[in-house]
Parts: structure tokens; sequence; C-alpha cells
């Protein structure tokens, strides 16, 4: 008999009513695996559920605007608790050896509670917001040299804490209770009755969740993938496995017992062929997940080694924030003139300049909404992390006034350190085509007579380029 046949061949599936029922790791490996699939399967369902809040929550944060932090946790919250739900409930009928396929389960669990999961998922996700607007804040002020104080830092992370504990005790007993008793009120009494009862479990529950939650969200975007595989449901399993006993305890939960082989009427003999057909069966049962998940993870490599070995690493980075589309053949001839002054500070054997065009406007109404914001986003990433060393500014008043971008890198007298496009050859006597300012191109404007008034500050001139477009090598 084959390895595969010895773990694989044999009828049923579950736990035998005669095994002691396992408890610690050694519980939480049985479940993961026997149950790795749908809980993988699951896990992805949840990321597309939370997507929109992750995305809409950064977006404000990023941008600096509570009120679209909140709405986006509030609208995006109420998806999102549909997969809290859903993944909880996975965890819990794990935990209860629950047989039932997990598909139509998971149907009939959204079907039951999806009124109550709503409030619970806006409510939590949009408090999550509010809180991570004020952490993003208060960096944004210590990196500008204040400091906000201890008190206020100690006062955030117990609100963290806080609101872990009761998200997590409320989505875990949202998740036990019957479905007549999914009140956000009567949900809540359970939270702080087990909170009473089991102070530990909930609090070291609660824990792995905040911690799960941390990671997801220090780390994003880069946690996405980490997300996909193993965000949810891991944190999830472990945080239910021990809220298990409490949530067993007020609920009266049972825990099914699958029968045993021996149990069984002896069917018919089986060919080998069928026995082969109901191994390759019971382990594409126990296993799909894992090929989801290295398939997955097989993309994801493919991916990151497809964009490490073709990336171009620029030499240099220079910024144009101007509320006009600046044409692609502009911009592209902008950055060949500004190649021809640089030289190979990286050593791949090419000049690259990195021409980030931020299509933006202190007056929102000159541009279009959607490039405002794109700008606004991008531009904000930029200043950040202090990509981009030479700024082309359309209007740098308006600039300083909503990001103080100029005045934090050159001082109060700022205005005095700009430099008129037109004082720069290099850049001014350069061909950079035209565009059209007319929907039937019938008119056009050189991109030169629409540079002529723009001003260039140097935020950062260590990368040398500033000293080469002003003092070309002759």
């Amino acid at each position: 008999m084959s390895w595969f046949d010895a773990f694989y061949g044999g009828s049923g599936r579950g736990v035998n009513p005669n095994e002691p029922e396992k408890k610690g790791l050694a519980r939480f490996f049985q479940i993961l695996g026997r149950d790795f699939g749908q809980l993988i399967a699951t896990n992805f369902l949840v990321c597309a559920l939370v997507l929109p809040a992750a995305l809409g929550v950064s977006l404000g944060i990023i941008l600096l605007n509570f009120p679209l932090t909140l709405l986006a946790g509030l609208l995006g919250g109420m998806l999102a608790g549909i997969g809290l739900l859903v993944m909880a409930d996975c965890a819990l009928r794990s935990l209860c050896n629950d047989p039932s396929p997990w598909l139509p389960r998971m149907g009939q669990t959204i079907s039951a509670k999806w009124k109550a999961a709503l409030p619970v998922g806006a409510i939590l996700i949009t408090l999550l917001g509010a809180l991570s607007f004020v952490w993003a804040f208060l960096f944004e002020v210590m990196e500008s040299g204040q400091y906000p104080g201890s008190a206020i830092l100690v006062f955030l992370g117990f609100d963290m804490l806080v609101l872990a504990v009761a998200g997590s005790l409320t989505v875990a007993a949202l998740t036990a209770a019957p479905a007549g008793e999914t009140s956000l009120g009567s949900l809540l009494r359970t939270a702080g009755h087990m909170m009473l009862y089991a102070p530990g479990r909930a609090l070291g529950g609660s824990a792995v969740i905040f911690a799960g939650v941390a990671v997801l969200i220090l780390f994003f975007p880069i946690s996405t993938l980490w997300a996909m595989l193993f965000g949810f449901w891991l944190p999830v399993l472990v945080a239910m496995q021990i809220f298990f006993p409490v949530l067993r305890e007020i609920y009266d939960l049972d825990v099914e017992h699958a029968p045993s082989a021996d149990d069984e009427e002896e069917g018919p003999l089986m060919t080998e062929k069928q026995k082969k057909a109901r191994a390759r069966a019971n382990w594409w049962y126990y296993n799909w997940g894992l090929v989801a998940a290295a398939a997955v993870l097989v993309v994801a490599v493919i991916y990151v080694v497809h964009g490490l070995t073709t990336t171009i690493d620029p030499d240099y980075n220079v910024a144009v924030v101007t509320p006009d589309t600046l044409p692609d053949s502009s911009a592209l001839q902008l950055q060949q003139v500004l190649e021809s002054y640089g030289v190979d500070r990286n050593g791949d054997g090419a000049v690259v300049v990195s021409l980030n065009v931020y299509t933006w406007s202190a007056d929102a109404s000159l541009t279009d909404m959607n490039s405002q914001m794109a700008g606004a986003t991008r531009m904000n990433t930029d200043l950040s992390n202090g990509d981009s060393g030479i700024w082309i500014l359309a209007d740098p008043e308006g600039f300083e006034e909503a990001y103080g971008a100029l005045s934090e890198a050159l001082g109060s007298d700022w205005t005095g350190q700009l430099i008129p496009w037109t004082d720069v050859p290099s850049l001014a006597g350069a061909d950079l085509g035209s565009y059209d300012t007319s929907a039937d191109g019938s008119t056009s404007q050189s991109v030169q007579e629409l540079f002529a008034d723009y001003q260039i500050a140097v935020l950062d001139s260590s990368d040398g380029l500033w000293d080469l477009l002003t003092h070309p090598a002759s």
C-alpha cells in the first residue's frame, strides 16, 4: 500500500467518537489539517468583502480627510461585517466539528444574521478608521517636530485595545448566538459576560485579533499578500479557539462526532479503481485549500520576481504640479531633456529620470475631480517619502498653503528661493511640443508657453541633477 492510500484511502471524514478531544496546539493543527480548504476559501471571500473598506479608509487617511475616512468606514464596514461574520462562523463550525459543506452553511449563516452583522461591521470599521486617522495625524505632527505628549498616546493606545476587546467579543457572540438573539444590545451584554466570566480568555483572544489587525494596518498595502493567505483565518481561528470554552458554556454549543468506519455498515466491495478514485477524492477534500494557497503563492512569487527583474530604478525624481493635463508626449520629451543632463548614479547602465506629473490645483474647480484626488494622493506619498528633489510648480503659493512643504524645506524665505522656469536655459530652451486647448483640437498651446509662468523649487539637491541642469558640462 502506498503512503497516499495509507493516509487518504480510509473511508469517512471527521473525528472518531472514541477519540479524546484534543486541546491547545494539537486541536489547532487537527482543525488545520482537516478544514484548511474551507478556512482559506473563506479567507479569500473575506478579503474581497473587506477590501472596499480598507481602500476607502486608507484613502481618507492618506488625504487626511476625516469625513471621507468616516464615510468609507461606515459604508465599507457593512460589507466587512459580513466578512467578519463568515470568517468567525467558519472557525466556530470547525471547532464544533460540523461536517456540513462549508459553502451552503455559510449561505445559511449570512441569511440568518446579515442584519445584525451590518451595524456591527459599520461601527467597528468606522471606529477603527477614526482611531487610525488620529494616529496618522499625530505621526504627521511628530514629523514636523512637535510631540503631542505621552498621555495622548497612551489614551489612544488604550482606545485601540478597548475597541479590539469589544469588537472581538461582539463578533464572537454574534457568531455563536442563535438567530433570534443577535440584537446589538444582546451581543454587547454577552461580550460583557464573557469579559467578567473569563477575563483571561477574553483578553487573550482579543490580543490575538489586535495583533492580526495591527499587522494588516501597519504594513498595508504590503500586507495584502499576507491577508490573502493568512491574514484573517489565522488570528480568527486562534482567537475563537481561545473563546470557545466560554461560548460553549454560554450558548450550550454541541461538538459533533462523525461515526467511525467500524460503526458503518459494510458496503459492497470496491474495485481497485474505485478505491483509487475514493482516495483521490479524499485527498482533494482535505487539500484543495493547500493547492489554492500554493497557486496564489506561486503567482505572487512570479509577480515579485518579474517586478524585481524588470523594474528600472530611477537615478533622479522630478515632480511637476500643474492644473493642466500634460500630454504624455510632452512629459516624455521633458523626461528625455532631464535625462540628457543626468548621469548614471546607480550604475545600471542607463540614465533614468522618473518624471512625476501631478494634476492638482489649490482651486479644485480648475481640475477634474478624479485627477485632483489621484494627484493629491500620489503627491502626499511623494512628499512623505522625499522622492522628488526638484518640483516644477504652477502655483507655489497654493502648494505651500496646502502642504507646507516649501517652508519646511527652504525656510520662511522660501519665496526668495524659487527659480522661474524661464531662468533655466536648459529647460526653457527645450522643445516640449504643444497640447490642445480645445475639445476639437482646433487650437493648441506650446508647453513652453504653459511653463513660462511656472516656478521651480529645489527641495533637495543632493542627487546633483540641479547642478547639472544649471551648470551643464561644456
